[in-house]
Order: structure tokens, then sequence, then C-alpha cells
């Protein structure tokens, strides 16, 4: 368009600047009549000129008006202004017409996003930062789903200070992390308790702070998960007491049989021979050895129930490793597993309790010994990531590897596949990263490999 604008003038101009020459010309000749003629003539293209730009620009205010207002009714017919204008009109009923087409899409893409927030179980509402603190009648809310208002029990509001005003304690939680962060919150009375998992997020449009505020009751997916743990506990309780006084059990009937005669009379002592003796000693010595396996199985669980706090200090990972796998190498050597340390910063570091975590570590590396028996050239890969803000280290063993059904298992207290094993050591262990902050995962592959990573937050 512009090129051909250009190219108009131009030749328009050029007309009047030749026919000016020509005017001196009679001028200077005397020729009068021509004089005027010409005269005429030049008058004649200066305002063809002007009508011609100004209605270059008539037709463009009103293709930016139309862009302006959003009114994508305006359409340029080309036939009606001449050839001139007919390529200029047809780039402007394209444009306008792409601009139509993307105001549609926009507006689909806005009605499918609102629709997907107001169908999600996670209450939204969203604010300018500034109208946090307004408490006058332009503070409106920019969204507000209706999963917020079923969580909050209240009815939709279009400004926050009249919103803000029917639950108080809302406002007073949301300053709190205003400028970013999660907290947990609870409310509402003992027949309808709700606890919520609360987050504010800012972010910047267009020069301006606004606040995303989210939150979702998690009371009844807290409770659910206690539930499901409470079950698994009492279910190895359950079976471990089974076990305890099965036998127990059985060898008391013995004794009570050996005791008394077919009438379930008490028996003299001189009617007791070496033997029942014997045989009363013999179920009373496994009676006892049971008992006291079921005192140490309690001792374990209060020992899993009990993990002190944590002694923070910074540990430089490299030394911490090195001291492990020192600590463990003859258990290592006699079980012919070759570990590696795979090379790690220098100035690596996590902040832990020195003596938990090698609890951990040795308990980690006693499972992979155990894992290993049988194994041809058994390895344990030991290796150290950092990621971000967390730092990661992985015991990797090429065993017998946990099998896909009993993966989510191995964690629950007293779970074991050992023969003699107690079920403390994985759960304890996980109990422990928790009480730094962290967490023990798990990965494995049956015979390939299993890795047990221990993240710490740093």
């Amino acid at each position: 368009m512009i090129k051909r604008f250009t190219i108009q003038v131009t030749v328009r101009i050029l007309i009047i600047i030749l026919f000016c020459v020509l005017l001196s010309y009679f001028i200077i000749k005397s020729y009068w009549f021509s004089c005027f003629g010409i005269s005429v003539f030049i008058v004649l293209q200066g305002v063809f000129l002007v009508k011609y730009v100004n209605q270059t620009n008539y037709s463009l205010v009103k293709f930016v008006n139309a862009l302006k207002n959003e009114d994508y009714s305006v359409y340029f017919s080309p036939t009606q202004k001449g050839d001139s204008f007919a390529k200029v009109y047809d780039d402007f009923n394209l444009i306008i017409k792409m601009f139509k087409q993307n105001k549609i899409e926009k507006e689909a893409q806005y009605t499918y996003f609102k629709y997907i927030l107001e169908h999600v179980n996670l209450g939204i509402i969203s604010i300018k930062k500034e109208d946090f603190y307004n408490e006058k009648s332009v503070n409106e809310i920019l969204f507000l789903n209706q999963a917020a208002c079923s969580i909050l029990n209240q009815p939709k509001h279009k400004y926050w200070h009249r919103f803000s005003k029917n639950i108080p304690w809302l406002a007073s939680e949301i300053e709190k992390i205003i400028d970013g962060g999660k907290l947990l919150v609870d409310f509402g009375d003992e027949t309808d308790h709700k606890q919520l998992s609360l987050e504010v997020i800012e972010i910047e449009l267009v020069e301006s702070p606004y606040l995303i505020i989210s939150f979702q009751d998690i009371r009844s997916e807290i409770e659910q998960k206690e539930i499901e743990a409470w079950h698994n506990v009492i279910r190895v309780l359950a079976h471990e007491m089974l076990n305890s006084f099965t036998p127990v059990s059985s060898l008391a009937s013995t004794m009570k049989s050996i005791t008394e005669d077919a009438e379930g009379k008490l028996l003299p002592i001189d009617q007791l021979d070496a033997e029942d003796i014997q045989d009363i000693n013999t179920a009373a010595s496994a009676i006892k050895k049971r008992s006291e396996g079921l005192l140490e199985f309690v001792k374990d669980y209060r020992t899993i129930s009990s993990v002190p706090i944590p002694k923070i200090q910074k540990i430089n990972v490299n030394e911490f490793l090195t001291s492990i796998q020192l600590l463990m190498k003859e258990a290592l050597e006699k079980a012919a597993i070759d570990v590696t340390i795979t090379p790690i910063p220098a100035n690596t570091t996590i902040n832990a309790d020195y003596k938990l975590i090698e609890q951990v570590c040795i308990n980690l590396i006693n499972n992979s010994i155990y894992a290993l028996k049988g194994i041809k050239k058994p390895t344990i890969k030991i290796h150290c990531s950092i990621n971000l803000d967390k730092v990661i280290i992985v015991f990797t063993d090429n065993g017998q590897g946990i099998e896909e059904e009993i993966i989510n298992q191995i964690f629950i207290p007293f779970y074991t596949t050992k023969k003699n094993g107690s079920g403390i050591g994985l759960s304890l262990s996980k109990n422990i990263l928790k009480k730094h902050g962290g967490n023990l995962l798990v990965n494995s592959e049956p015979g390939v490999f299993t890795s047990f990573s221990l993240v710490f937050k740093n």
C-alpha cells in the first residue's frame, strides 16, 4: 500500500512541477493565453492531489478505527474507488478478517479454559494485587470458580471486599503469603471441618501485578491415607501376633495335656516321668523364646514411632560416602561386592544429622548385600546429583530387584521378604529422611537393578 501511494503522489507532484516550469517559460515568452491554460491545469492537478491524499487518509483512518474499536463488520469495496485502491482495500479486508478470526479463536480459548477451571475441584480466585487492600467498590474479582464457592460455602461475589468481609480469616491467611507461598489452614465447625492447602502466586501482566489464589480441601484425602496406613499396620501387627500366639497356644495345650489326666484333673508330680518333664521344659523354652521375639517386635515398633529430632549439620558428601565405604569394607569384601563412588564435586554438602543418615546408608548397603547373593559380578554404585535446590544420593545394585506388586509395600513397617528380617529398616530409613524434610525413593527392574535415592533439600 505505501509503495503504491508513494508512486501515485510522486507522479502527480512531478506533473505539477513540469507544468510549473512550462508556465515560467510561457511567462517569459509572454504567451498569456497559454499561461492561463497552464495555470488552470496546475490548480486542477493540485486539487486532484489533495483529494487523492485525503481519500487515502480517510481510508486509513477508517481502517485504523475499525481495528481500534474491534469493529470487524467494516468492508472496503475496491470497485467503488477504482483500480488504484483495489489492492490496498483487498489488504485491508484481509487484515480485518485475520483480526476477526484471531478474536474468535481467543474467545474460544478463553471459554474453553474457563470451562475447565469451573469444573476442577480446586478453588481458584484471581484479583489485582492492589485490589487486595482496596475496600472500595472498584476491586472487582477477575475470576471466581464454583469450586471456590462450594469449599468456602459462599455465593458468587463480584467484588473482593464483599467476598473477604464474609470470610475475614481467608484474607488474613492470604496476607501471610501474599508474595508467594503455601500453607495449611483449618476452618469450619465440628460438623463440617475442613483443612485447606492454600497457595498464592503473583504474576505480572501489562506491568500490573495479579494474584492467583488456589486452595483445596485435603482433609478427606488425608483421612483416607491415614485409614490405609492404619490398615497396613494392623494387618502386619495381626500377622506377627498370629505367628507368635499360634505356637504359644499349641505348646500351652501340650503342657496342659501332659499334666492332666483324661478327666482334666491335675496329675501328682510322682506320676510324671523324666520324658514328661523334658517335654514340659522344651515347651516352656519355646514359649519363652517366642515371647522374647514378640517383645523384640514391640521394641522395633517403638523404634519406628520415635525417631529422634535430627541434629542438623553441614556434611561434605565426598567425605561422608568415603567413610561409609570404609565402615562397610569388611562386609563388602566378604560378599565379594565391588563398590564404586562416581566423582562428586568436592564442595558438595548436605544439611543432615550425621548419625541418622549413616544409619540409613548402612541399612541400604546391607539390603544390597542380601539382594546380591548368587549374582555374578555383584556391584554397588553410589553417585550424587545436584538438582536445583536438591541433593540426591543414589545407591544402585545389580541384584535381584523388587517385583512390581510389592514395590509399594516395602516401606510399610514390619513388611519384609527376608527370612529373618524385622521389616523396620526401610520404614525407619524413610521416616528419618522425612524428618529431614526430604524423601527416600525406590526404583527397580526385577533381575536388573534396584536404586534407592536419598533426597535432601538444601
